[in-house]
């Protein structure tokens, strides 16, 4: 008996790797073109601004008249009104001032745009692109503020930098026996 080969097929089932890899990449595609990475959605909503004047430790004013309250931070507020100021809040506004009054600012806009007191909520980097918001909860001059959710892009640093604050013990952070 005389058996002819069966021909082979030029297809080959991947192998387990070859198919994670072939996953991966549909899901990064899928991630860029359909989803869009937050960055992209972040550089198109930056905008430049001069701050005009410092509030407190987590809004200001700026020069086209629109005031601006920094998102996922609660600093200390300052005492308006006759009410007393809280611990550490003229510490955080004049943190603030000293690092943006008078100077040109990046705003990343996120949604919703404004607040209940119609202030613009924004994410603000510093003429060194630092992101302002992060860099007050690293030096202790505010709380994390995540209750109305943080983005994917920014949140992990948000989170290191407040409890890094927490485990060198500075600004709010302090032992009770060092606050005044």
């Amino acid at each position: 008996m005389d058996r002819k080969p069966t021909p082979r097929s030029s297809w080959q089932s991947p192998t387990p790797a070859g198919t994670a890899i072939i996953i991966f990449i549909v899901l990064a595609l899928l991630r860029i073109l359909v989803f869009r990475p937050e960055l992209d959605r972040a550089s198109a909503a930056m905008e430049s601004a001069t701050v005009r004047y410092v509030i407190d430790g987590d809004t200001l004013d700026l020069s086209d008249g629109r005031r601006v309250r920094l998102l996922g931070i609660d600093a200390p507020e300052m005492g308006f009104d006759g009410k007393t100021s809280e611990p550490f809040s003229q510490e955080a506004t004049d943190w603030l001032r000293e690092r943006v009054e008078g100077r040109l600012v990046q705003l990343r806009v996120d949604s919703p745009k404004l607040d209940r007191y119609q202030r613009t909520l924004a994410w603000i980097f510093d003429d060194q692109g630092r992101l302002v918001n992060r860099d007050m909860l690293l030096d202790g001059r505010a709380r994390l503020l995540d209750s109305f959710g943080l983005p994917q892009d920014l949140e992990p640093s948000l989170r290191e930098a407040e409890a890094e604050a927490r485990v060198r013990q500075i600004g709010l952070w302090q032992p009770k026996s060092k606050k005044r």
